[in-house]
């Protein structure tokens, strides 16, 4: 039925949320203990505010949270490095991928199929999180935001999959989180989809994928 399946990464093969949650925690409690006047679930909030406006993949997110506290130079700085540092540690423990990714994949790879992601992360990052993950050699190509410089759901990070791939989209299973972004993305140019429950965190329920799964193993029986 189908040659490819193509993947979202952040929230479809690893536990995006869970790793952004954890390190923002660890971020809060350690600003606060270099001496930043709030609370750990304050700075937490406000964390998470900053990637609410600026985005998830923001760089600046700490110095953000600072800048209104009008700290001292030096203190301000070493409040920043603490929260960093404190991120970083905790990335490396946190981001792995969602249970059965790996052997699912390798059931996939047996039924000859070939097997890529299309993801909005910035090159660098998107590599970074498969290799802390262990998933840097599971795939046959890898697009990101920097390919295109364009954001599912335009048809271009797609298009330019299946100009690798050498395939048409009926060939395709596209396989992600996000209802507006992947399932638009992907059906508008002709793939079947398949909505990954277990990551979902976006209000939005549409458009309708043609499949869905609540464990990403269940993918084996949407191949059948």
């Amino acid at each position: 039925m189908f040659k490819a399946i193509l993947f979202d990464l952040d929230n479809t093969l690893i536990d995006f949320l869970t790793f952004k949650k954890e390190t923002a925690k660890a971020a809060a409690k350690a600003m606060v203990k270099q001496g930043l006047p709030c609370t750990e679930t304050e700075v937490y909030g406000k964390i998470f505010s900053v990637y609410d406006e600026k985005g998830i993949e923001y760089q600046k997110t700490f110095s953000d949270v600072l800048k209104p506290f009008n700290l001292e130079m030096n203190l301000a700085e070493k409040i920043q490095q603490a929260a960093i540092t404190a991120y970083l540690q905790k990335k490396f423990d946190v981001l792995k991928p969602y249970p059965m990714v790996r052997p699912t994949l390798a059931r996939l790879r047996e039924k000859g199929l070939k097997l890529g992601i299309v993801t909005d992360a910035p090159r660098n990052k998107a590599w970074q999180r498969l290799v802390l993950a262990g998933l840097e050699n599971e795939f046959d190509l890898v697009i990101t935001l920097d390919d295109t410089m364009l954001k599912k759901p335009h048809p271009s990070p797609f298009y330019l999959a299946l100009q690798k791939l050498n395939l048409l989209a009926p060939a395709c299973l596209f396989v992600g989180d996000n209802p507006e972004r992947d399932i638009k993305g992907a059906k508008e140019l002709g793939m079947q989809t398949c909505l990954a429950k277990y990551g979902l965190w976006h209000r939005a329920a549409e458009p309708k994928a043609d499949y869905e799964i609540d464990k990403f193993e269940d993918l084996l029986k949407v191949l059948g």
